[in-house]
């Protein structure tokens, strides 16, 4: 059993590096001759694990996620259909819009109509506002905004403007419903990590959520659980299903969840549906990720407090 135990883990490993390369490369041609020998297999034998493990073949797969990111600019980006049928790899708009209708089951036009958000009307009567600015508490000398349920679009919510540089980070990445892959891979990562030494009282935990569960089905969600760590101490050797990658820097803008991470969705939809529309800021093609400031080991669900950061241009 350990022995097994042992390959799978160096399989994900080794899997792991194919989904990164695949995710920074959505834009370029993707041979399965390349992805097999980056994962130390033979192109036959690639494939069948790439789908055991994946559970589908590798070019639904690529399609997939690159028809899901396609949906994603449809809703948030005012990208022209021609310009992401030729970035999801279609030569013509009318091949996008048969492979986005079979997976969606509507048109990109269709879909965009469906999905933008609405943007909040800039004349709200003064008691409107009034009401909502009382949902809110700022931390002093702070501009970062706690987003609470009662938030319903206010148009005048500003994050927290950060500029960072890039984050070395190990990681473990699980597949499914979001809370249960998430406490899964940090599960594996503590595992990993913890008689290693490598969480420290500088560490930070990230968590980066790739899909958004309105476009991605449930089961195959793509979460990492991640640990800041400096490159003098990146781990080297056998790593089995843990890898390294550089969390993207630039600008970002934060918000504060405070609350249950079973409502972290709803923060999101905050965002994306009323902060976003008006705010006059481009999405950068990153993935968000959330940085969590304490824990559920000695923090009641109502006091966490998580940073959420979304990319931007």
């Amino acid at each position: 059993m350990a022995q097994r135990t042992s390959t799978e883990r160096d399989y994900r490993g080794r899997l792991n590096r194919v989904l990164l390369h695949i995710e920074q490369h959505l834009d370029t041609p993707l041979r399965l001759a390349d992805l097999a020998d980056l994962a130390c297999f033979s192109p036959y034998h690639f494939h069948r694990i790439f789908t055991a493990f994946l559970g589908e073949p590798l070019g639904d797969y690529v399609r997939r996620l690159r028809l899901e990111r396609a949906a994603l600019h449809l809703t948030y980006t005012p990208s022209p259909i021609t310009e992401l049928a030729l970035a999801a790899g279609y030569e013509t708009p009318s091949a996008f819009t048969r492979a986005f209708v079979a997976h969606f089951g509507v048109p990109p036009s269709e879909y965009r109509a469906q999905h933008r958000p609405a943007r909040p009307s800039p004349h709200r009567p003064a008691h409107q506002a009034a009401h909502q600015a009382a949902q809110f508490e700022r931390r002093p000398g702070a501009r970062l905004l706690e987003l609470t349920e009662t938030f319903t679009g206010d148009p005048t919510m500003t994050p927290e403007l950060r500029t960072i540089d890039p984050m070395p980070v190990i990681y473990v990445r699980r597949i499914g419903p979001y809370q249960e892959a998430a406490a899964a891979a940090f599960a594996a990562l503590g595992q990993f990590a913890g008689p290693r030494g490598l969480i420290g009282p500088g560490s930070k935990m990230l968590g980066v959520s790739h899909d958004d569960p309105l476009v991605t089905e449930a089961g195959k969600l793509r979460y990492d659980a991640c640990l800041t760590v400096p490159p003098e101490r990146t781990p080297t050797g056998d790593l089995g299903e843990v890898g390294c990658k550089t969390l993207d820097g630039g600008r970002y803008a934060v918000f504060l969840h405070q609350g249950p991470y079973q409502q972290l969705q709803r923060s999101y939809d905050q965002i994306f549906k009323g902060w976003l529309p008006q705010s006059g800021e481009r999405l950068r093609d990153a993935p968000c990720f959330e940085l969590y400031l304490n824990t559920p080991m000695d923090t009641a669900p109502d006091a966490l407090r998580t940073e959420i950061w979304i990319p931007l241009v």
